[in-house]
């Protein structure tokens, strides 16, 4: 178990990476070559490895990934934290939050209901890279004591909430042509 991030195991730091950059599925490290490539420099002591990050991924001082550091997470309720948690244990791979608490501006913005639970912590918007929105949707839905599970046609991120069972999949319509 590394510092903070509960249930993921990292490789060990090697003598060649730089300093907090471990060499993991998530933060998978390269020296900028390309496969058969070869550089005189290459053996020269200190070499540099660079940091390939599929997404600017960072982890709130919770333990949870975050998209941006615009996510609030610190509030998010102990139940909601667990499932989240099922789902990292399920793939094992992090859950990205990409929307986790909306004060009631942020959430009339984001187009949320007038009452939505992101507003009283008790839910959040949720992906993990490799696994379709289908997927998790239908993971999500077998969860015993599982709230609110939705789906939205402009993004990739799944709705799970500790509310009452309920769910919806919010498909992208087609538009109409106008005759003339």
């Amino acid at each position: 178990m590394t510092r903070g991030i509960p249930n993921m195991q990292t490789a060990a730091l090697s003598d060649q990476s730089l300093p907090g950059v471990t060499s993991n599925a998530m933060f998978p490290t390269t020296t900028g070559l390309e496969d058969g490539e070869h550089h005189e420099e290459e053996e020269a002591e200190g070499l540099m490895q660079l940091a390939a990050l599929p997404s600017m991924t960072r982890i709130a001082p919770n333990g949870l990934y975050v998209q941006t550091d615009k996510v609030e997470v610190g509030c998010l309720r102990p139940e909601l934290v667990s499932m989240i948690r099922t789902v990292e244990n399920h793939y094992k791979r992090p859950a990205i939050i990409t929307s986790g608490f909306r004060d009631p501006r942020r959430n009339r913005r984001a187009g949320g209901v007038r009452h939505s639970l992101h507003t009283m912590c008790a839910a959040a918007d949720i992906q993990v890279q490799g696994v379709s929105k289908w997927q998790l949707a239908d993971f999500l839905r077998s969860l015993p004591g599982r709230g609110g599970v939705g789906t939205y046609c402009h993004t990739e991120s799944v709705h799970i909430d500790i509310g009452g069972e309920r769910d919806w999949n919010w498909r992208c319509r087609r538009k109409k042509r106008k005759r003339g």
